[in-house]
């Protein structure tokens, strides 16, 4: 027989895994557990939850100071309908250098801010080739934070910026 008193559980948004940008969601499983925590436990199947989201970017913006290029993007809103849910907090950058000749993308990092300072290399690679004289251009995409890190899918991404000279 059931019991009467049905357990429910809420699961903030923060405390969620990161999304995942292949299936576009939240892969969630839950464990029952025998009220001594010993006896028999259960997990469930894994669950895909699609949240309903919408992500509002705002404008990017490039500048640049000798060798160090900054690129800067207003926080991405992340709504439900026309409800604010939360501010974006963490970016995957992906960037691309290159001389009008299609550069290589390359992950460059998870950023915790709505900034990123780069360093104009010496050299770039096109098609995982060393190219010997420096770029002068700059690419960038960014992306939402998700795992896996990949820019197989359009989902996370929020913004496009250049090519910019450098």
């Amino acid at each position: 027989m059931s019991n009467e008193v049905i357990k429910k559980a809420r699961i903030l948004e923060n405390n969620l895994p990161a999304i995942n940008s292949v299936t576009e969601g939240y892969e969630i499983r839950y464990r029952i557990i025998s009220e001594d925590k010993n006896r028999t436990s259960h997990w469930s199947p894994i669950f895909l939850v699609k949240p309903e989201f919408t992500y509002v970017p705002g404008t990017i913006h490039h500048t640049k100071a000798g060798d160090v290029s900054t690129v800067a993007w207003n926080s991405v809103e992340i709504k439900k309908g026309s409800t604010l849910i939360k501010e974006a907090l963490s970016y995957d950058v992906w960037v691309k250098w290159d001389r009008d000749d299609s550069g290589d993308w390359a992950y460059r990092s998870r950023v915790e801010t709505s900034s990123i300072s780069l360093i104009t290399p010496s050299t770039y690679t096109k098609d995982g080739v060393v190219q010997g004289s420096p770029p002068n251009r700059l690419s960038v995409e960014i992306y939402l934070k998700g795992f896996p890190i990949s820019r197989d899918t359009t989902f996370l991404r929020v913004y496009q910026g250049g090519p910019w000279t450098v």
